[in-house]
Parts: structure tokens; sequence; C-alpha cells
């Protein structure tokens, strides 16, 4: 029972973040068409990647965003600064990919559990193995921060 609340949550999150991107997208086009511009021409393309960290709180009544450029350090004090015996989930969103992504870690340690999810324009797809620990949900964060590449050979979502 309490698996469907974390997934009826985090589809929530989902939700609530894909209209917030949705709505963001108009105004982005020009300044995407110029970034992608940029990166064509250059001798060696590479993707600029800044995630936003945001941390939702009273399963989805609240949301915050901690930061628009997320680091390794940033990530880490967000997540041993959280209270995880009540339930919360920490997202970072990539709107600088060739689509909307958005990986997200979240439950408490309490009856709800622990998840991971990662939300794209076309999917929603959750973490195989169940999660236990903070330091695991933190690694998820830290990994997908290092680039996609690295968090895919590492994880199975499905």
């Amino acid at each position: 029972m309490n698996t469907y609340i974390i997934f009826g949550i985090l589809a929530l999150v989902g939700v609530i973040a894909f209209s917030i991107w949705n709505s963001k997208q108009n105004s982005k086009t020009l300044e995407t068409s110029g970034i992608l511009t940029k990166s064509r021409n250059s001798e060696i393309p590479q993707e600029k990647r800044d995630l936003k960290l945001v941390v939702t709180y009273d399963y989805g009544e609240r949301t915050k965003v901690i930061s628009e450029k997320a680091t390794a350090e940033i990530i880490k004090s967000t997540m041993k600064s959280i209270n995880w015996n009540e339930f919360h989930i920490v997202q970072l969103e990539d709107e600088n990919s060739s689509g909307y992504q958005a990986l997200d870690v979240g439950g408490s340690l309490g009856d709800d559990g622990l998840a991971s999810g990662l939300m794209t324009d076309d999917e929603h797809i959750l973490l195989v193995e169940p999660l236990e620990t903070v330091d695991e949900m933190t690694e998820i964060l830290l990994d997908f921060l290092k680039g996609e590449d690295v968090w895919r050979n590492k994880y199975e979502y499905k």
C-alpha cells in the first residue's frame, strides 16, 4: 500500500515538473536554438548540463528550488540536511538535454520506504532494485550529475 503512495507522489511531482517545464519551453525556444547552433559549429561539441535541484515537502504540498546549478557539494549537504523520517522528494531536473529529464529520489525511512524514478518527455520509469539508505539515494543523484552514461550504466530503471 505504501509503495502505491510513493508512486502516486512521484507521479504527482512528475506532472508538476512537466507543467513547469512545458510553460518555460516557449520562452526558451530562441535561446535553445542559439545554444544548439553554437554546439554544432564548435570543433568539439559538448552538451551544457546545468541541473536544477528541487526538494518537495509534505507529500507534494511544498516545493523549494535549492539550486539552479547543482553541484556535488550542494547535493550532499541537501541530502544530509533533510529529516528522512518524514516524506521528501529530491529531484535533479535537466532542461538542457534534447528533451526534459528529471531524476528523483524520495520517500522516508519509515513506512513509506525509499524509491527513485526517472521522468522524461515520454516516460516515467522506476529503479528496479529498492533503496534502503539515504547514502544510496545520494549516490544515485551524484552519478546522474556526473553524466547520463555513468548513471545509465550503473542502475536499472524500468
